[in-house]
């Protein structure tokens, strides 16, 4: 089944667009110039992921429009690697990492549960002597690339370490729910809180 899942580019470039946008569907020439696919690969490749059961097709209208059917059993499998690999936690990991000074950063809220809808912005907190006008240019251009609004806080070093040793609310939050990290880890986090 991998090798049906995995086997072309145009294949992977369609899976990226139908799994890191679950609530949404697209019609063939849709997902043709969202991915700059050639409308017969979409063709090709949105038959087979049907064929798989990993898309539901339905008619609105007179158009054709192709979902990701959430009940497919390797769903939650497959958006995670695509989060991880070509999606979101990729594009932005990507652009921090040009980015200097930032120690630790991880997405945060209803993406790292799982819980997102398509009115779902990207929680991120920051930790890091990066100026914020610096932080919010580089993220400007990621919005631009995954359609969303990027909420990100920012802590100095510092700071994250006197809020999170004091009980702060919000941040207690913050660090007792999911995470995806995009700079540092677990144990990155743990230094800076200890």
């Amino acid at each position: 089944m991998l090798e049906l899942l995995f086997s072309s580019t145009a294949r992977v470039k369609v899976l990226a667009l139908l799994l890191l946008n679950p609530e949404t569907s697209f019609y063939q020439r849709e997902i043709s110039a969202l991915t700059d696919l050639p409308i017969r690969a979409v063709q090709r490749e949105v038959q087979r992921l049907q064929t798989l059961g990993l898309l539901t097709r339905f008619t609105r209208g007179n158009q054709v429009h192709y979902q990701v059917n959430r009940d497919f059993f390797l769903f939650p499998e497959l958006k995670s690697i695509f989060l991880k690999t070509v999606g979101l936690t990729a594009l932005l990991g990507d652009a921090l990492k040009g980015a200097e000074d930032i120690a630790l950063a991880f997405i945060y809220g209803s993406y790292a549960a799982d819980q997102e809808n398509t009115a779902s912005d990207i929680d991120l907190l920051v930790v890091g002597t990066l100026a914020s006008r610096a932080l919010h240019t580089t993220l400007q251009e990621a919005e631009k690339v995954v359609h969303r609004e990027i909420n990100y806080t920012l802590f100095s070093p510092e700071e994250f370490r006197t809020r999170a040793q004091t009980g702060n609310g919000f941040l207690r939050n913050v660090l007792t729910g999911p995470k995806l990290f995009l700079i540092g880890d677990e144990g990155a986090l743990q230094a800076l809180v200890a």
